[in-house]
């Protein structure tokens, strides 16, 4: 089936009506991939802030409401609220809506939909690797996921037409889509994005409770940039971290081996022990970069 065969969407609704699904939104009128933009989120503000935005047309509070028409319905709620969204909209989801979803971790989700009273669904798991440290439906911006790179984790029993259309939306969107395991997107991301993120939340703490309490006011450009992301949506972060935390924990234990490699090499003024480990961070970084 051509790409072309797929659009318009009579009805497109996005579950969350945060940065990614705001964005999603922003992105699906702008490429003209529906007729009619849908939001659902559980706060009125929310809901009324995308309606005043214009990110959709129409938004709605309850799944009993839920058009028939919906042709695709994207789940852009943290990932610890997928379990018991799922469960409250599965009654209302018409047979031959595709459902996707946004969250960045993948084998619970996989494995949940796996089950018996979720297999009829045509579901799609994706993961789009953008976002920032704002949340709300004011934090929707249009571009977010142009050249950012898209995960999609199908198994071998997802509807090949329903893959199909997720795969032409982001690239519609300008991503670049990779497909892979669902176990081993969240293995990665435990160990390029979670783990960051906890670290940066852990350093402002860290910082915070030091001998001098206002230690923060000196910090400059580098403490700034690293520790941005821990100013993102704690709610979601909690979610994601006990969502992954096998995963994530597995890092957790790598870095605090390294870490107290450092500690080591400090209190024992081993020099030639501390600049191999930061030049060994410092090429493997650089090499990353290109």
């Amino acid at each position: 089936m051509a790409e072309g065969d797929f659009f318009p969407i009579r009805t497109l609704v996005v579950a969350g009506l945060g940065l990614i699904g705001g964005s999603f939104a922003v992105a699906a009128r702008s490429a003209g991939i529906a007729q009619r933009l849908v939001g659902f989120d559980h706060s009125a503000r929310h809901r009324q802030e995308a309606e005043a935005l214009g990110l959709v047309d129409a938004t709605l509070a309850d799944w009993k409401d839920l058009p028939e028409e919906t042709d695709l319905l994207l789940l852009a709620v943290p990932v610890g609220a997928l379990a018991e969204v799922i469960a409250d909209l599965r009654p209302h989801l018409p047979a031959h809506t595709i459902l996707t979803d946004a969250g960045s971790v993948k084998a619970p989700l996989v494995a949940l939909m796996q089950q018996p009273a979720y297999q009829a669904i045509r579901f799609v798991a994706g993961h789009p690797i953008a976002g920032g440290e704002r949340f709300g439906p004011q934090a929707a911006r249009s571009g977010l996921f142009q050249g950012k790179r898209f995960i999609l984790t199908p198994t071998a029993d997802t509807d090949p037409d329903a893959l199909q259309l997720v795969r032409a939306i982001w690239t519609r969107f300008g991503s670049e889509v990779r497909e892979m395991d669902a176990q081993m997107h969240d293995e990665i991301f435990a160990a390029v994005s979670h783990l960051p993120h906890l670290l940066a939340y852990a350093s402002i703490q860290a910082i915070v409770t030091s001998d001098h309490s206002e230690a923060l006011e000196h910090s400059g450009a580098g403490l700034k940039d690293f520790s941005r992301i821990a100013s993102s949506s704690p709610e979601m972060w909690a979610d994601i971290f006990v969502e992954n935390k096998e995963s994530l924990l597995k890092r957790v234990t790598v870095f605090r081996e390294t870490l107290d490699a450092l500690e080591a090499a400090i209190a024992n003024e081993d020099d030639a022990a501390l600049r191999a480990l930061l030049w060994q961070a410092k090429q493997d970084r650089d090499r990353w970069m290109g």
